[in-house]
């Protein structure tokens, strides 16, 4: 009986020895599995995340230059053109206004000599008559203390915006003190703005 029972404690050990040794293969098999398992399933999730935040970057890349070149027509129409002198010239009106503003500025300064380089010859003044920039020159010396005051508070109070035009020319002053307009040479080619006109600048 003795023996008996040795030899079944003997076979027990035997087989509880064998689990404890394949224990380890069986983990190492498990974890053999799960390991090329783990990266599986952390790499759709990773590269998910990845993906929508380079699709969102992408999307925000290109928003900037679509609102770029929706801007861009506003500021155009702004700018553009309405032809308000066109019965007078095709200049633009910015160009009309910027040139206007400028003879009104020389002629209250008195620039006699920056405005006889924008007069469109012969032009006649107060019974003068100047045939070219030299005449004018000349007559200008005896203007001060005969200038009329009426034909300078008349362009100081000139904006130079939205000025009376006709197929004459374009009007500074509410009497039209001066007159500028678009000049063509003998084979109508433009001159640009000169001065056409000038009234009233001399008292009687």
């Amino acid at each position: 009986m003795k023996k008996l029972s040795v030899l079944l404690f003997i076979l027990l050990s035997a087989q509880l020895y064998g689990c404890s040794n394949r224990t380890p293969e069986i983990n190492e098999t498990v974890s053999t599995i799960s390991e090329p398992d783990s990266p599986e399933l952390e790499i759709p999730s990773t590269e998910g995340g990845d993906s929508a935040a380079i699709q969102n970057t992408e999307a925000e890349t290109m928003d900037a230059p679509v609102q770029n070149e929706v801007s861009q027509p506003e500021e155009s129409a702004t700018t553009a053109d309405d032809g308000y002198y066109s019965v007078a010239t095709n200049i633009s009106r910015n160009d009309v206004e910027s040139y206007a503003a400028q003879v009104r500025q020389q002629f209250l300064e008195c620039d006699w000599s920056a405005i006889s380089a924008e007069i469109s010859y012969p032009v006649t003044i107060s019974d003068i008559t100047c045939n070219n920039s030299t005449d004018f020159l000349e007559a200008s010396q005896s203007f001060d203390g005969n200038l009329d005051e009426a034909f300078f508070s008349a362009l100081e109070e000139e904006d130079c915006v939205d000025m009376f035009c006709n197929w004459e020319g374009i009007m500074l002053g509410e009497t039209g003190q001066v007159w500028i307009g678009e000049v063509l040479d003998e084979q109508f080619n433009s001159q640009g703005l000169k001065i056409i006109a000038v009234n009233g600048l001399l008292g009687k």
